[in-house]
């Protein structure tokens, strides 16, 4: 069993999905669009990266989030690909499992990883942020936040991380997007059918006394409002951009999705986590860097040791100047975008 409850807890870097290769670059440079309508029924994605280790191939699919809800994937030649492979590769992760912690010590994690998501001492919102930015929440919580005032919904509670990763599902959805991807389960599912050997790319790292880390955890407050005022930031300037790569992903435009990198609030969430107390007290101050090394090597055995490697990883990391796809190159590996030698 994978605690990923626990893991997302500890680390913090499963609050906005997508934390352990988030892409940390701006739209500064991006045109300003005009409202587009989301495409939907069977479109293709983009079409795949290809690494060459001699006569051995690694094909990667780049993913997005968010995109259309109404769209499905055709995923064109994912399954010829998945049917010669040898070897899949998830997308790397890091998390903790039960048999690593022993099941006592799970046991007695749990509760106390339960409370984390709330302020410490029962403070609300409006006690921790500035008033200023708590009246900003109130306006993007009435609009982008269904039943906050409900019985048992204790958003005002939340730390503002949390609150932050709320808001941002709730204006995804409002928008016609999701954050989820179709690639991983559709993969996984032709894996299955061809009975290709799936391999989990997971760091896992050495926790260092993880119950007296959640103790500390839950009574210490993070430097996380900054997380939220970028959260807001993004809804308020970014929902037609997002729009736009969701479109340019669906039909497989990367050119678009090189010249509009994502304006990430996730980077300003992410050094929160990096720069905890409670990162130090674990031993893993330098999460990101680990996972994707983690998964570097893992890419490095595939080439040297199948014919065939089907793979995959967020656009955004592959198209980086300092991505996957760069250093794969550095390291003395052909690669080819998607179509390039057509």
């Amino acid at each position: 069993m994978s605690t990923h409850l626990l893991a997302s807890t500890l680390l913090l870097g499963a609050v906005l999905a997508n934390a352990a290769v988030a892409q940390s670059t701006t739209d500064a440079t991006a045109p300003v669009m005009l409202d587009r309508v989301l495409v939907s029924g069977e479109q293709p994605g983009p079409g795949m990266w290809k690494v060459m280790h001699g006569s051995n191939v690694l094909w990667i699919v780049g993913t997005h989030s968010p995109l259309p809800e109404k769209m499905t994937w055709r995923a064109k030649g994912i399954e010829a690909v998945v049917a010669q492979s040898q070897e899949i590769l998830g997308e790397p992760r890091a998390s903790v499992t039960i048999s690593k912690l022993g099941f006592f010590t799970s046991l007695m994690l749990l509760p106390s990883a339960m409370e984390v998501k709330n302020n410490p001492d029962g403070a609300t919102l409006k006690d921790i942020l500035p008033p200023e930015i708590y009246a900003r929440w109130l306006v993007a919580r009435e609009k982008y936040i269904d039943g906050y005032n409900t019985e048992g919904n204790d958003i005002e509670r939340w730390r503002p991380m949390f609150a932050a990763a709320e808001l941002y599902s709730s204006a995804l959805r409002q928008a016609g997007l999701v954050s989820s991807s179709p690639v991983g389960k559709l993969i996984r599912e032709a894996a299955k059918k061809h009975k290709v050997k799936f391999s989990d790319v997971n760091y896992e790292p050495v926790l260092r006394d993880p119950r007296a880390a959640v103790r500390d955890l839950n009574n210490t407050r993070l430097a996380d409002v900054d997380c939220l005022v970028k959260t807001m930031e993004r809804i308020d300037t970014d929902i037609r951009a997002m729009r736009a790569r969701a479109n340019a992903w669906a039909v497989g435009d990367v050119e678009t999705l090189r010249k509009m990198p994502p304006n990430d609030q996730r980077a300003a969430c992410e050094a929160i986590i990096r720069n905890a107390p409670v990162m130090k007290a674990l031993g893993q101050q330098d999460l990101l860097s680990q996972v994707e090394a983690t998964w570097l090597q893992a890419a490095e055995k595939s080439l040297a040791t199948n014919a065939v490697t089907l793979a995959s990883l967020p656009v955004a990391r592959l198209v980086a100047t300092d991505g996957y796809m760069a250093k794969l190159k550095a390291r003395g590996f052909t690669v080819r975008e998607p179509d390039a030698d057509e």
